[in-house]
């Protein structure tokens, strides 16, 4: 797996904000320490907490450290032991080593952010990072054709779909398409196959080597170039075509849609975005093991959402970023 050209955050960005200033430390937020039996007053963390980062609960109870219990390294002692059935959990902040991110799955995380970025622009109808794009849109009849992604710089290309059909009669070998179609556009058919050789274009003429033979059915599919000053005005500010868009027509626009080329540049322009995106990937990670809520003993509970959605937090972000639907 790998980053997209047009993904909006990079791979070092998504761990920074997922392990929260992973250069000097890590943060564990809900840490399941043991069960109270009555007994047991010494019970050992995972990792040796930053001093003063440690706070400790006893069934939902924070308790306070040299009063309550001591702390040697990662052993935590009780002055009373944790009565029976009794949770202990802990959060706290330790010290990051140098390879912290060695075991981490940066293809998962890769993956999230592919994902994150996508999600974020089909909310926000956005393109962030420039690139080509290629919309099919069906005409309704109306005077305006709208585009999927803002901001737009330049139009490419505007084309529509023709079919033509003919009819062989075991004789004739050129026929006249009555358009011109764009390059590389054409599809020749013969009773429903695709013909990959056997006949050349000119212009508006399609010629077979051999005949069709009678009554063969010949089907010519293609596109067809609108010119930009007598078909259509643009209005890329709010990307829009203005034309006449015919119903029952598939019409073809290649644009370049984006904020800036780099990912880079493009952060700048949209600081809201960058941090939706991050929020996703944060809140997906931590749901990587398919959990959709979770709840640890005196450190409250966590949503994590539904990977197939962005969450709320990060809708919050791109609100401010929906497309202008005038």
């Amino acid at each position: 797996m790998s980053l997209s050209a047009t993904a909006l955050v990079t791979l070092n960005q998504a761990r920074n904000f997922i392990q929260s200033n992973p250069a000097s430390t890590q943060i564990v937020s809900a840490e399941y320490v043991g069960m109270g039996d009555g007994g047991t007053k010494t019970f050992t963390l995972d990792h040796t907490p930053v001093s003063g980062s440690l706070q400790l609960y006893v069934n939902g109870t924070l308790k306070v450290e040299d009063t309550d219990f001591t702390l040697s390294t990662a052993t935590i002692t009780f002055g009373t032991a944790p009565a029976l059935n009794q949770p202990v959990t802990a959060s706290y902040v330790y010290t990051a080593t140098a390879d912290s991110f060695e075991d981490m799955e940066d293809d998962l995380i890769e993956f999230l952010i592919n994902a994150a970025t996508k999600k974020a622009e089909d909310y926000t109808g956005r393109a962030f990072v420039q690139r080509s794009n290629t919309d099919y849109i069906n005409g309704d009849g109306t005077d305006t054709l709208r585009l999927q992604r803002l901001p737009i710089t330049t139009i490419t290309s505007v084309s529509y779909r023709r079919v033509v059909g003919k009819t062989g009669d075991g004789s004739t070998t050129a026929f006249s398409l009555g358009y011109t179609p764009k390059t590389n556009s054409l599809k020749v058919y013969l009773d429903g196959t695709l013909q990959s050789s056997g006949y050349t274009l000119s212009s508006q003429t399609v010629t077979f080597t051999s005949a069709p033979s009678d009554g063969q059915k010949i089907i010519f599919r293609f596109e067809v170039s609108l010119d930009l000053s007598d078909d259509y005005e643009e209005k890329l500010h709010i990307g829009r075509l203005v034309g006449s868009w015919l119903e029952d027509y598939e019409y073809i626009v290649t644009y370049t849609a984006g904020y800036e080329s780099t990912v880079a540049a493009t952060q700048a322009l949209v600081p809201d975005a960058v941090m939706a995106v991050l929020s996703a990937v944060k809140y997906w990670y931590e749901n990587r093991m398919g959990l959709k809520s979770e709840s640890i003993t005196g450190l409250s509970s966590t949503d994590y959402g539904v990977i197939g959605e962005l969450p709320e937090v990060s809708k919050k972000f791109l609100s401010s970023l929906n497309r202008n639907l005038i």
